[in-house]
């Protein structure tokens, strides 16, 4: 049934600890038999990844036998629901049969890729409880906080790979219902004597505080790698991600609090993994972004660059975690994006803390070797061949703001419908003719009660000299159309100007002598 020929690839070493993890050994052939009877009327039918006929017919051939790899997850799958008292001496269980299948596989002793899959899909199926059937429930006090502290780990480092490759979240908190850690679940007690020992405050803190980061991940996350999110929920999830993090911020306890001042190893990887989230939030909503939220994003980066410097300085860098990449990868794609700025200066700033982002990166490359490929990279792209070119448009830009002309060299074009006053009062200016109404109603605004009146007459006499249809202060001038410019007079125009203007120094006039009254 199995062959006793192995493949050459495998070097004698390797053989002998296969053989010593009886990972060639099966049940006897009647065992085996039923298991294979097992596998294909109750498991072949949900799992569908082995054909019967081939199977079988090498099965029972001594001469060319399947797959052993393929065999004993077979096996391995099968004996959960085999119950035979006479076969119970005969190693049929579960984790038995799961070890030898995980030395084949390890050992790389299949190399048909056929039957790696196969082999690879039954090896899922596999399960096998804690040890002793033991629940949460029936822990210990310490026990269930080292396994909430093993659970949250694995959260937040299934968040951290996901934000850095882009691969989607394996853990859905919806379903999980795990306690939040308290300082309670990092107190350690002495198992011999109960004696409580020493804890490290900060870095307690510092975790608890770094799983409420990772769950804020999951706002900008979940959308982000997901095929079937809008602009329109991203920007929702956006904007209750920044209201997670602001009440971060606030609850955030002080000495956790990173200021360059007061530089602190574990405040400045949770300042590095905020503002990374800040950037993350930004790229979220590119390129539909706001001023504010570039602004934001490009304070950001900077911070996080600056938090990378600064443990540089301090020979830390080199004992970040790794997720230390995944920020000053965030940060650098932050700073690229606005390589389009319009402002010299401002791409030179970039320009220059792009550069500190990858001598950073190449710090961070004896420790993190994969550093080594993103400066490769990066330098590729910012180059003074991409630099330059940027640097000419900007400096041509500023050069025609600095004679008053537009960007583009176009003049944009003026509407040629019916003018609309506006709600405020403003000084129109078509061409050659003068359309004034600002002066006189300030000159209505400034006369005295006494001499409303007499104010009111005058203007009644003026709008039948003028002809035009100005507002009394019972008007509606946003619902008013003016009369199409073409339609007035020149000389009524500039001889109405004298009027008004007179009417606004007579009025200062008489306001000065009640004053002085």
């Amino acid at each position: 049934m199995a062959s006793n020929t192995h493949p050459d690839h495998l070097d004698p070493l390797e053989l002998e600890i296969l053989n010593r993890r009886n990972a060639f050994d099966l049940p006897p052939r009647t065992v085996c038999d039923a298991l294979v009877d097992v596998f294909f009327k109750w498991i072949s039918p949900v799992l569908p990844v082995v054909n019967n006929h081939d199977f079988m017919r090498k099965y029972n051939d001594p001469q060319n036998p399947p797959s052993i790899l393929l065999l004993q997850a077979m096996l391995m799958v099968a004996s959960r629901y085999y119950h035979d008292e006479s076969s119970q001496g005969c190693g049929i269980s579960p984790r038995i049969c799961y070890k030898k299948v995980k030395a084949l596989y390890d050992a790389g002793y299949e190399s048909d890729s056929t039957a790696i899959l196969q082999a690879v899909v039954l090896l899922g199926v596999f399960w096998d409880g804690p040890d002793g059937r033991e629940t949460y429930a029936l822990l210990s006090p310490e026990n269930q906080s080292i396994w909430k502290r093993i659970w949250w780990t694995l959260y937040t480092r299934d968040r951290s790979v996901a934000a850095a490759f882009g691969r989607p979240l394996h853990i859905n908190a919806e379903d999980c219902t795990v306690e939040t850690l308290t300082g309670k679940d990092f107190i350690e007690y002495d198992e011999q004597t109960g004696i409580r020992q020493p804890t490290d405050d900060t870095a307690a803190q510092f975790f608890i505080q770094y799983v409420k980061l990772c769950q804020l991940m999951d706002l900008g996350l979940c959308l982000k790698l997901s095929s079937r999110s809008t602009q329109e929920s991203r920007t929702r999830g956006a904007a209750q991600c920044e209201l997670g993090l602001n009440e971060w911020l606030t609850d955030c306890p002080f000495e956790l609090q990173w200021r360059q001042s007061r530089h602190g190893f574990w405040p400045a990887m949770l300042c590095s993994t905020f503002y990374t989230i800040v950037c993350q939030l930004h790229l979220l909503k590119a390129p539909y972004s706001s001023q504010e939220s570039q602004s934001s994003a490009f304070h950001a980066a900077s911070t996080v660059i600056s938090i990378l410097e600064t443990l540089q300085s301090r020979d830390e860098l080199k004992y970040t975690p790794s997720f230390i990449i995944c920020h000053a990868v965030v940060s650098f794609v932050t700073l690229k994006c606005q390589m389009e700025a319009t402002v010299p200066s401002l791409l030179h700033a970039i320009r220059l803390k792009l550069e500190a982002n990858l001598d950073m990166l190449g710090a961070l490359a004896p420790t993190w070797p994969i550093a080594s490929m993103f400066v490769e990279l990066f330098r590729s792209m910012t180059g003074p061949e991409q630099f330059s070119p940027l640097l000419s448009v900007a400096t041509d830009n500023c050069r025609k703001r600095a004679r008053g002309e537009e960007d583009g060299g176009t003049v944009p074009s003026r509407s040629t419908g019916p003018f609309k006053r506006p709600k405020v009062q403003q000084v129109i200016l078509p061409q050659t003719k003068v359309v004034l109404q600002i002066l006189q109603r300030e000159a209505q605004r400034r006369l005295p009660l006494s001499s409303s009146l007499q104010n009111a007459s005058h203007q009644e006499s003026e709008r039948k000299h003028l002809g035009a249809n100005f507002d009394n202060k019972h008007s509606t001038p946003s619902d008013e159309v003016e009369p199409e410019p073409e339609n007035y007079d020149a000389s009524t125009i500039l001889q109405s100007l004298r009027q008004v203007i007179e009417i606004a120094k007579s009025t200062s006039l008489h306001f000065q002598d009640g004053n002085v009254s």
